[in-house]
């Protein structure tokens, strides 16, 4: 379904409804959510911070009622990006999302794992995922209640102290903890680096929604082996694509 076609029938439209250049407008639209800005700013290690969302027991053990099977699945990822982050001295910060009773907002009436139990304050499900050791200097913000992992949370307080410009997102869920955390870092003037391949959720089109957003507006969508090699080498496509960009000026 082409991209004109996918709008009209979202909205219930017929063709003679658009107006004019309204359809090379949402061509352009369409393209432009899958075109990677590379030039938008460059990533230096002393400068970053990766932020771990979630991987939890209960989000990642295959045995626990809200496990996400794709966040079990790219651990070894999301491992390989600690372990990089930790070579090249940028800080790694885990998040617990943690509810009980009198911080639960509507999160019982949207989620029924949730009002049965799961990742209720203090239990085991709530704590990281066992293969998750953080080192002493390494910060668990656990006092997260909501998606956002900087509601409520002393996380913009703590980067601030390290002089972090820059946010590297993984974790669980895409479109739920991970968007929200990258959207609120990019309000409060952080750089936004996404992990296209080390970000899970439970529906395909949700992730791809996500990413998309994220990359037409909100910050550079990289896998995580471009991650890694970005700050153990430099930012190599960062530097191509200004270049790219003013040659086309």
């Amino acid at each position: 379904m082409g991209a004109v076609t996918d709008f009209l029938h979202t909205y219930d439209r017929g063709e003679d409804e658009l107006l004019d250049g309204e359809r090379e407008q949402i061509s352009f639209a369409d393209s432009d959510y899958e075109t990677d800005k590379h030039w938008a700013f460059e990533i230096k290690p002393q400068e970053c911070a990766l932020i771990v969302v979630d991987l939890q027991e209960d989000f990642v053990n295959p045995g626990n009622p809200m496990c996400v099977p794709e966040a079990y699945r790219q651990l070894p990822r999301v491992e390989a990006l600690i372990s990089a982050c930790r070579d090249t001295d940028v800080p790694v910060l885990y998040t617990e999302h943690t509810i009980a009773p009198d911080v639960a907002h509507d999160f019982y009436a949207y989620w029924p794992p949730i009002r049965a139990g799961a990742i209720a304050e203090s239990t085991p499900g709530s704590k990281l995922y066992r293969r998750l050791r953080p080192r002493d200097d390494e910060r668990v913000i656990s006092a997260k209640h909501t998606y956002d992992s900087f509601a409520g949370t002393d996380l913009d307080y703590t980067l601030r102290c390290r002089g972090v410009r820059t946010l590297i997102v993984c974790g669980t869920l895409t479109n739920f903890c991970c968007e929200s955390t990258a959207r609120t870092g990019f309000f409060l003037g952080y750089h936004i680096v996404f992990g296209s391949d080390v970000n899970a959720t439970d529906n395909a089109d949700a992730h791809r929604a996500t990413l998309r957003t994220m990359r037409r507006g909100f910050g550079r969508v990289l896998d995580h082996r471009t991650i890694i090699d970005t700050l153990h080498n430099g930012d190599s496509l960062h530097h191509e694509a200004k270049k790219a960009l003013a040659a086309r000026k």
